[in-house]
């Protein structure tokens, strides 16, 4: 009982217009043809659809019910053919974004909204989590796009530039060291040190920005938030040093910043996409990204 929907479109035109001829005219075909066409529909199903007349044609109750079912299917169609076209076009889809926690509260929001105002029926999946952790969500395909620093590089990935994102001191509310106008790291010897965890990127960073100041620093508390060591500075157990774009997530607490100098540290951010082609809409945005950040 396989219809085609050319068959159905020239039975629902038939049995709509009530007339061959004005079908015929809508269809751009020739009236033999649509007769032949409903013929072979009827032989398929083995029932009468329509009752012809020498000036028009009338459904039977068979025929009512398969114009309802033919109107169903190609209306269902046409949508999702218009729905593939927006695909297509990266009008539509969800992108999978996976995102330091910084990147993910501070960078990307004015981005995604700017990506929005011309495509609003595409849909965001944001997950957050350390540079690794990131970096395999899209290896492995559960996301689209890594949103990170370029501390560590997947060789199966394709790496783009984004942005420098420059670490900056934070300090409790009338520190001493906030008298000055800038700091350099060798400034924070002398203080207990707020640190992000091992796995942090945010560690690496002034790890090494200690390393090349040739101090070691005491270190208080080592935690994996950036709210817990803003509320530890903020309590005044010691100070430490974030990346700009890092900052908003500390707002809640009373602290202050200040630039970081001797030497200058620099998180410089990326994205990492999978080699292979994208979808319409991840490359859009991809673009989008690359030139809105």
């Amino acid at each position: 009982m396989d219809l085609t929907l050319h068959q159905l479109e020239i039975f629902t035109r038939v049995a709509r217009s009530g007339s061959f001829t004005q079908a015929a005219r809508d269809l751009h075909l020739s009236q033999p043809v649509l007769s032949r066409t409903v013929r072979d529909i009827e032989q398929t199903l083995d029932t009468r659809l329509l009752d012809r007349t020498s000036r028009s044609v009338t459904l039977t109750a068979d025929g009512r019910e398969l114009l309802d079912i033919a109107e169903n299917i190609l209306a269902g169609y046409r949508t999702g053919m218009n729905s593939f076209a927006a695909y297509r076009a990266g009008e539509r889809g969800t992108i999978t974004l996976a995102a330091l926690p910084s990147i993910a509260a501070s960078l990307l929001p004015p981005i995604i909204s700017g990506f929005l105002a011309d495509r609003p029926d595409v849909r965001f999946v944001i997950l957050d989590g350390t540079t690794r952790e990131v970096l395999d969500h899209v290896q492995s395909g559960t996301a689209d796009l890594a949103l990170t620093d370029t501390a560590i590089v997947h060789p199966s990935l394709d790496t783009h530039a984004l942005r420098e994102d420059p670490v900056l001191a934070v300090l409790p509310t009338g520190h001493r060291l906030a008298a000055r106008s800038r700091l350099a790291w060798a400034d924070l010897a002398d203080e207990t040190f707020i640190a992000l965890h091992p796995d942090s990127s945010v560690r690496h960073l002034t790890d090494l920005a200690f390393s090349q100041a040739g101090i070691s620093p005491t270190t208080l508390v080592e935690t994996r938030t950036v709210a817990t060591a803003a509320g530890m500075i903020a309590a005044r157990l010691g100070v430490s040093a974030m990346p700009e774009l890092v900052l908003p997530l500390m707002s809640f607490a009373d602290i202050t910043v200040r630039p970081l100098i001797s030497p200058p540290m620099i998180r410089k951010l990326a994205v990492h996409a999978r080699r292979q082609r994208p979808a319409p809409v991840t490359a859009g945005f991809l673009d989008h990204l690359r030139t809105g950040s």
